[in-house]
Parts: C-alpha cells; structure tokens; sequence
C-alpha cells in the first residue's frame, strides 16, 4: 500500500480462439494456416505493445499481459495455442469436461499425446462442469466460457452457417451478439486455401459486418476501440483521478454533526479523522472466507479501496457543503431582520451579513471549484462497478462488464458513457480467470460466498440507509413545520392581541417581525436541505433493493448448475448497481449551489 496515487490498470488483452477441428480441415490446411495465424499474433502484439506505449498516462508501467483462451481442440485450437505461446501469450486452456474426461475426444496414440502435450504447456486450465450425457450442452458452455473470457475472437471458419449449436460459427454467432470484434480467418476447405483476415463488428454469421483487417494501422485501430477510453472527457477525468492523493483528514464535518443533532447516526470520536485505504483494503480482506479470500486480487482490492475512500471523502464534504450554504441563507437573513431589534449595532450587523453571503459565495466555489460533486459521483460509480467484479469472474460464463458505453438502470434511464465503466472493464481484464475443475462442490461454494460476502451485507446496508434516510426526511419535516406552527402562532396572538393591548403590539413589533420573517427562512433552508437531499427517495430505492436482493438470494441458495448460477450472479451485480445508477441519475443535476 505504498502507493501514493490511485493504481492505473495492467494494459491486458485477452484473445479467444475458435476454429475447425483437424478432422474438418482440409490436407495442407494447417501448413497454410500456421503463417496466417502466426501474422495475427504477432500484429496483436505488437499492436499491444504500441497502445501501451502511447498510453502511458492510463496504463501501469509494467509490460502487457496477454492471454490466449483455447479449447485445445485438434486443429485451429491446438494451432493457436502453440504460436500464442511462442508470441508471448500466456496459454489457458478452456476444457467442456475433467481433463480426463476430455481425453476422450481424441484418437488413442498421436492425437491424445498432442492434446496432453499441449494441456501440460498452458498455463492454467479451467474445466466446465460438462456431462456426456449431454456433449452438446457441454460444447455449447465451452463456446459461451470462450467469449465470456475475448476480448477479441480469432476464428478459422470457412464462413458457412456451421453444425450446429457447439460449432465454430455458433460461437463466431455468440460473440457478434456479445459485441465482441471477431478477427474472421476464412479458409476455402475445397481448396484449402487461406484468405486475408478481416473484422467482423455485428451482424449474424449469415451477415456479419465486416471491414479489411491488412494492416498494422488496422490493428492499432482494433486495440484502441476495445482497450483504450473513447473520449478526451474521459481522458481528462482519468488524469485528475491519478492524480488524486490519499487524504487523511476532512474538516468538513457539517453532514455527519447534523446526523447526530438529529439523532439520526451517532458521531464518532474523531469525525475529522477519514479511514485510510490501507484500512479499507485490510478490512475488506478480513471479510471474506474460503475461496472468495484465496481469489482476492490485490489490483482489485487497491483499486476499491481508493475508489471507496475517495467516495466518502467527496460525499462528506459535498452534502457538508450542502448543509453549510442552507445554514448560511437562513443566517443571514436573521442578522438582517436584527437590526430591527437592536438598531445600534446595525453597522455590525451589516458586516456580518456581509461575512455570512461571503462565506456562502466562498463555500460554493470551493465545492465546485474542488469538482465535489463529480468526484463524489463517479468515485462511488466506480467503487460501487468493481465491488462485484471477482465473484463474476469466478463463474467464468460472464461476459466482460461495461462492454457497451451504456447502461440502464431500473427505470430504462441512460446513463452515458464515462471513465469508470472503462477503469472497471480494465481492472476485469486484468483478474485472473478462474482454473481448475468447476465441480457440484465449487457451484454451491460460490453461491455461498455471494450469498454472505455480497449479498447479506448489501441488503443490512441497504435496510439501515432505507431507515436513516426515513428518519432524516420526517425529522427535518417536523422542524419545518415547528417552525412554521411557531410563525402561525405568533400571527394568531398578534392579531388577538393587536386592539387590547395594541401599545405593548407596537413595542415589541420588532421581535414579531424577527419570527414572522426569520422563522420562514428557518424553515426554507430545512425545507430545502430535506429537498434537495431527496431523502425519501433514496429511502424508497434502498427498501426496493432489499426486496430484489432477498428475491435474488432464493435464486442463488436453489442454484445448482454453473449457468442458473451465472445468470443469478449477474442480476445480483445488475441489482446492486441498479439503484446506484438510478441514484447518478437523480443526483448528477444537483450540484452545490447557492439556495434560492
């Protein structure tokens, strides 16, 4: 943790492989593959190589990782595997079966040996709980763990609509529909001739959308859509958060004091006193068990970590702000209405309303200038995106989050593009992806682990905010309407007392006109302070949290195959982010801004 800024991503690029079998291709095919092949890797390379160099303000200094995810079937697979290896590219392989089990699909003798061979040389090997008694099933789970884990698809396939589901173009099929660039090396099985790579970007295998791919610039081009940001927005919101440091202390303490005034949340010790990240990241760590603790990344760990405690330091002084700019307005119309009461000091009390509508001026600037708002909303963005990364990851049937620049949230709102959804997808890439064999025992563990380390704490969380949220809004209700019953009341006894004891009315007129026009302004900064945080809103959207993650969780204690699972994972994360995004949404218009 010595770090003094926040981690910039491993540049990373993960490359899957689908292709013919050797039984399917042609005499002389593999010899006419294999430089074809061999170009497309070393270009991805070098394109790799480039982008890191020219992104150097993105990207952790270390060189990039690349990775090659391979069924090691006989043929394109076996193939790709080999020259990836000798590019550079670090071989894991996808198996449908047990190693054992998988053996089966190879002739005794050569091609057995080959498979072994080649399963020895990779790096890791990841085996999906397939059975026999359903191969194509099993095909089709290794086909979808094939693009879960591409960020590019290089396929050898002749073009055709394919076998089946399984085939090369069913999963050439799968990954057009997962917006995953498809790099096509069609070869002429008749003739087995091999033609010039090309990119396939959408469509259908009977009509992809496809562009030439000839090219080192082409290449480049490839890398740069699928790795780097798109926009020099995101650029420049990128620098800034590098570029942020580690800040212990935070005077800004209004929010969690008005917290505590209204005995909503009790204020610790030392509320200037932030948690540092190595706290964080400790503690964070301390709370997992088992597998989910082993599977821990320390790139992802730092990178929550900063996110997280940045979060809190830019909400704290933002909604501290907020509470400070309301107090202000109400104060200084009280000193105003003063110098009806006490007209000598009335000088004074001009300097201090001076003072006041300064520090207003002064207190908005600064939270604007110190951008508190954005921070506070794309940090916890960005905290709130990887919190679920490495329990997706260890399915290894979910795509990567964040492909798309688009989100939708609860209500189908947009909300656009910006550089956490790219921090997040490039913290993905860089996790190790699950390995071994994916058995019975591993699904229920996995299932288990969500259930306590994600989804328990995040419904208690959701529960206790849904509760303070409620509690502020009709606390901060009920002392704008004290003060405005305090208004009426004085009204009523003015008017009861006007013609009786109308020389004592006319004394204290300045004291009436103190309350009757300094308690309203009371009550429009409480009022205001209720509205602009929304608080019963936010309450609203966390109680609608609870009720989808308790309904989840039945999903998830009832999951007993890797794709029920998978899909269950994936709408505990969309859950989780649901309400964030519709929080974003409701939030990013209200800035910090001098009251009305």
């Amino acid at each position: 943790m010595s770090i003094q800024h926040p981690p910039r991503p491993r540049l990373t690029l993960n490359i899957a492989i689908t292709g013919h079998r050797a039984v399917i291709l042609p005499a002389g095919a593999v010899a006419a593959l294999q430089p074809v092949i061999a170009s497309v890797f070393a270009e991805l390379r070098e394109a790799a190589v480039r982008l890191h160099d020219s992104e150097q303000m993105i990207f952790d200094t270390a060189p990039p990782l690349l990775r090659l995810h391979s069924p090691l079937a006989t043929g394109a697979d076996q193939l790709a595997a080999t020259i990836a290896s000798d590019c550079g590219f670090h071989v894991r392989a996808l198996l449908p079966f047990s190693p054992e089990e998988y053996c089966e699909d190879f002739a005794e003798g050569v091609e057995r040996d080959e498979f072994r061979r080649q399963l020895e040389s990779s790096g890791e090997y990841f085996a999906l709980p397939g059975d026999r008694a359903d191969a194509e099933g099993a095909y089709v789970l290794v086909g979808k763990a094939v693009i879960a884990a591409a960020d590019i698809l290089v396929a050898v396939w002749d073009g055709g609509e394919g076998n089946g589901p399984g085939g090369t173009a069913h999963v050439v099929d799968l990954a057009l529909a997962a917006s995953v660039p498809v790099i096509h090396v069609a070869i002429d099985r008749e003739t087995a001739t091999v033609g010039t790579p090309r990119l396939l970007t959408g469509g259908d295998v009977i009509d992809p959308v496809a562009e030439p791919l000839a090219d080192a610039a082409g290449y480049d081009a490839l890398l740069r859509e699928t790795l780097a940001p798109h926009t020099d927005l995101e650029r420049e919101q990128l620098a800034l958060y590098f570029a942020e440091r580690e800040q212990r202390i935070n005077w800004r303490i209004e929010y969690p004091l008005l917290l505590a005034l209204l005995k909503i949340k009790a204020i610790s010790w030392a509320p200037h006193r932030a948690r540092s990240i190595e706290q964080d990241v400790r503690g964070d760590r301390q709370s997992l068990h088992g597998i989910e603790a082993a599977s821990s990344s320390p790139t992802l760990d730092r990178s929550y970590g900063w996110a997280n405690v940045l979060a809190i330091f830019y909400a704290q002084r933002f909604r501290s702000g907020h509470v400070t700019n309301y107090v202000l307005s109400a104060l200084a119309v009280l000193l105003a209405l003063m110098g009806l009461i006490v007209p000598s000091v009335k000088i004074f009390l001009v300097i201090s309303e001076l003072g006041v509508i300064g520090l207003l001026f002064l207190n908005t600037s600064s939270g604007t200038n110190g951008d508190w708002h954005r921070r506070w909303l794309q940090y916890r963005h960005l905290a709130e995106s990887l919190r679920p990364l490495a329990f997706l990851k260890r399915s290894g049937l979910i795509n990567t989050p964040f492909r798309s620049d688009f989100i939708h949230g609860q209500l189908h709102r947009e909300a656009g593009a910006d550089w956490t959804r790219w921090y997040a997808a490039a913290v993905w890439r860089e996790l190790d992806s699950p390995r071994g064999v994916m058995t019975p025992a591993r699904i229920r563990e996995l299932a288990d682990d969500v259930l306590r380390e994600q989804v328990g704490p995040q419904a208690s969380y959701h529960q206790v905010n849904a509760e303070r949220m409620h509690k502020l809004d009709h606390r901060l209700h009920e002392i704008g309407n004290f003060l405005m019953g305090a208004v009426i009341a004085a009204c009523v006894l003015f008017i009861i007392g006007y013609g009786p004891l109308h020389h004592w009315i006319q004394s204290i007129m300045g004291f009436f006109i103190f309350a009757t026009a300094g308690l309203p302004a009371v009550s429009a900064a409480v009022f205001g302070m209720r509205g602009h945080g929304e608080h019963l809103l936010a309450a609203s959207r966390s109680a609608n949290t609870v009720v989808a993650l308790e309904a989840n969780a039945v999903r998830l204690k009832q999951a007993s195959r890797l794709e029920p699972l998978a899909a269950a994972l994936d709408n505990t994360a969309a859950i989780m982010l649901a309400d964030l995004n519709e929080w974003s949404v409701a939030y990013s218009e209200r800035s910090l801004e001098i009251p009305a």
